[in-house]
């Protein structure tokens, strides 16, 4: 008998998600991924009440730094709005201790855990799938690819296109010495929309961590770093970040937003969560909710497929049903089909009102609504 029932290739929340929710169900899932825990992962770091109920992290209880939200302002063409709610919308995190929290919980949990094994091939080996990675040679019925935007499963199996529309972004996060966290106390983050609406940056306090970047779609004429020097100087402009505060290099990812040429997300014997699927939510790039909600249903997907020969296709249905087909969502096809001067209209007058930027932006785009207690 094979030791493992499931290879899971990626251990950010999606992967550590799915091997976790594997592991209790019974199964034996390896889990592989090319990085040793704890490590830094680029992201601004904010989770929605959701997506901590989905992975059973209860806010007051985790041991490690969390900032609720309950306020968020949105910027744009020189105009800045706050919209609060009553409970915690969004709670900010550091990635690096988040990521390596919830894989601690999956090896508790009994998933045989691999860190530092990068895999550099993934192929079918007869009624399962072969994947070699730099500590060792695995085989199992099942992959689950939760790799992130390079997933080496995705590559293999999901029928990556050229076409895929891609966000790079570049992040600082700066962990304060305590004479200067007085520049973070009572701050807010707030949300920078674009001038030319295609991409945002994010000012971000946590406890004693700052983060602060941009996002923009990938293109021919994408200037970040210019993008980024601006986002800094705005910010320092407006006292959100002091003129003499040290903060951390800048560095940077890439992820995809499964809005024209979506990747196959499941076939024979394979699975793909999170990012390696697609799954930012679109205009946002919010991925930590989509990437534990795909882990948790490729997981109990895999279970039914082992136990009882399921079609992992079933996978594909119900991400489609959460998420869509993968086309542009509402608000972009209607932003894309105006000229410029008239989408910046309808966007400013959006953020402007307080019951579509609560509903529609920071909802629908963001993921941030309270949650009833």
């Amino acid at each position: 008998m094979a030791p493992h029932d499931v290879i899971v290739v990626g251990g950010g929340p999606g992967g550590s998600t799915a091997a976790w929710r594997l592991a209790r169900a019974g199964l034996r899932p390896v889990l592989l991924d090319a990085a040793v825990f704890p490590r830094v992962k680029v992201c601004a770091g904010w989770v929605t009440p959701e997506a901590l109920a989905d992975v059973d992290v209860d806010p007051e209880k985790y041991p490690l730094t969390i900032q609720p939200f309950t306020a968020c302002r949105f910027a744009f063409a020189g105009a800045s709005h706050e919209t609060r709610w009553r409970r915690p919308a969004s709670y900010g995190i550091v990635r690096s201790e988040f990521d390596h929290h919830l894989l601690e919980r999956a090896r508790a949990a009994g998933a045989d855990v691999r860190d530092g094994a990068r895999v550099t091939a993934v192929t079918r080996d007869g009624a399962g799938v072969r994947v070699v990675s730099e500590r060792g040679v695995f085989v199992a019925p099942v992959v689950i690819g939760a790799g992130g935007h390079h997933c080496p499963v995705a590559k293999a199996f999901g029928e990556v296109s050229e076409r895929e529309e891609v966000v790079i972004a570049q992040e600082s996060e700066t962990r304060l010495p305590p004479e200067r966290r007085d520049a973070l106390r009572g701050g807010a983050p707030e949300l920078f929309v674009e001038p030319d609406l295609k991409g945002y940056g994010w000012y971000f306090p946590k406890e004693d961590v700052l983060n602060v970047g941009i996002g923009v779609v990938a293109g021919p004429r994408v200037d970040l770093p210019r993008r980024r020097e601006m986002l800094l100087a705005s910010l320092r402009a407006a006292g959100r970040l002091p003129a003499d505060l040290p903060i951390a290099p800048f560095r940077g990812h890439a992820y995809v937003v499964r809005r024209r040429a979506p990747r196959r997300l499941a076939g024979a014997g394979f699975c793909l969560a999170g990012d390696a699927a697609g799954l930012a939510r679109d205009l946002s790039g919010e991925g930590i909710g989509p990437a534990i909600r795909s882990g948790l249903l490729a997981a109990d997907a895999v279970v039914a497929h082992v136990r009882h020969g399921t079609p992992l296709e079933a996978y594909t249905r119900e991400i489609v049903r959460r998420y869509g087909r993968g086309e542009a969502g509402w608000l972009a096809r209607r932003l894309s089909r105006l000229p410029d001067a008239c989408a910046r209209v309808l966007v400013r007058a959006m953020l402007a009102t307080g019951i579509t930027r609560r509903h529609l932006v920071f909802g629908g785009i963001f993921g941030m609504r309270e949650v009833s207690s």
